[in-house]
């Protein structure tokens, strides 16, 4: 779920199934946008034997064709909005066409929640002459420009299909400069009369076309960034905005999306919520909060050791920037102390037992790793640690021996 270039248009439901599901127990539901034919889903499977946990990662594709139900069709007369700051035609059955059973219940409700469209403006109704009587002020747009416009914004939306296209509803625009499009989200139902059960669900964007705007235009990196990232040898280390950053004249900063085109030959991007895997995307806000890390490969290096990784910058339309190289600069470690090289934790399920191995936990040490000791300081939440089979706590755990 922290994969932001995965399920863009889309949702996979549940979020946690066993592999024998059942048919129809699990299903991808398309959120109607038109930016994106095609999306993909990334699943974790692992396998709980008795002594240790397979685990492997695959990427579902998913393949976005247009809908044939007929049911929700853009109608012959496009929504548009005439300039900056305008109101755009009214919605009705020359701009969408709904054709359901007159003994079905049809209702239409407009999409909210982590879908961030309309990103430009806003689903309105006029107020006529006597609902705007008695106000003492004018409402003020964005940039303390008067409203030109008598509106309410319509936030939450569930009415009848033809309630929907006969009263009036209109896109009122409010960010300029912007690209030449917007999208409203809808949701169109169809159900039994009598026992109101669902027979046909059906997402539509319906697009806004805004005059006097520009195409959307790609992100690009920031000048203001190093590009540069030092790390110590085995320190997982974030990357911050300071080493990796972009902008984009459509997008606010914090919804642009970072895409791991190359990855380092040695370490791997991961994670802060679960540093034991890599990751191939993430978020500007992930970034910014020092979410996102390096994880230095577990090898020994005797001197400083340089690799290249390439990100894109992908915007809210779904435009790439250019590839953004990052070089990491790995310095080698001057101590005798014993350091913890590799730390990949542990999966397993409620109530299993895991034997802690090479592959989840690796030390160094430069002159005497037979004197290495590792000491537990304090003892898990929800389980017990042993060591051949007696409980260990605060006490020497074993010499440290590969």
């Amino acid at each position: 779920m922290n994969e932001p270039v995965t399920q863009r248009v889309g949702r996979l439901t549940p979020q946690v199934f066993d592999c024998s599901f059942l048919e129809d127990e699990v299903k991808y539901v398309h959120d109607g946008s038109p930016l994106l034919d095609e999306d993909a889903v990334m699943l974790r499977v692992y396998r709980f034997r008795s002594r240790d946990t397979l685990v492997e990662t695959l990427v579902l594709p998913v393949r976005v064709v247009d809908s044939v139900s007929g049911v929700v069709r853009l109608g012959s007369a496009p929504l548009v909005v005439p300039e900056f700051y305008g109101l755009s035609n009214a919605i009705d059955g020359s701009v969408l066409d709904i054709r359901a059973a007159p003994e079905l219940v049809c209702s239409v409700r407009l999409m909210t929640g982590d879908i961030i469209v309309p990103a430009l403006g806003q689903l309105v109704r006029e107020e006529d002459a006597m609902q705007r009587k008695g106000r003492e002020t004018a409402a003020l747009c964005p940039g303390n420009r008067p409203c030109l416009h008598s509106t309410r914004e319509v936030r939450f939306l569930k009415t009848s299909c033809q309630d929907f296209l006969s009263s009036g509803l209109k896109y009122q625009h409010l960010q300029p400069p912007s690209p030449e499009i917007d999208y409203i989200p809808l949701r169109v139902e169809l159900r039994q009369r009598g026992s109101r059960a669902l027979l046909h669900s059906e997402s539509v964007w319906l697009p806004v076309l805004i005059h006097g705007a520009l195409p959307n235009q790609p992100p690009a990196a920031s000048f203001m960034t190093s590009l540069i990232l030092e790390v110590d040898q085995f320190i997982l280390t974030p990357v911050t905005t300071a080493t990796l950053d972009a902008t984009d004249a459509e997008t606010p900063r914090e919804e642009l999306v970072f895409n791991v085109t190359v990855p380092p030959a040695a370490g791997y991007i991961t994670h802060l919520d679960d540093h034991a895997k890599p990751v191939s995307s993430f978020t500007w806000r992930d970034l910014h909060g020092m979410k996102v890390a390096y994880q230095p490969p577990s090898s020994s290096q005797s001197q400083r050791s340089n690799y290249q990784v390439e990100f894109q910058a992908i915007d809210g339309s779904y435009m790439t920037s250019p590839p953004i190289s990052v070089h990491i600069s790995i310095r080698a470690a001057e101590t005798n102390a014993p350091r913890v090289s590799w730390n990949m934790g542990l999966d397993l399920l409620e109530g299993q037992s895991r034997p802690i191995t090479w592959e989840e936990l690796q030390i160094v040490d430069n002159d005497n790793i037979n004197a290495v000791y590792l000491v537990a300081v304090d003892g898990p939440l929800h389980g017990r640690l042993t060591v051949r089979g007696t409980p260990k706590i605060t006490n020497c755990l074993k010499t440290y021996r590969h």
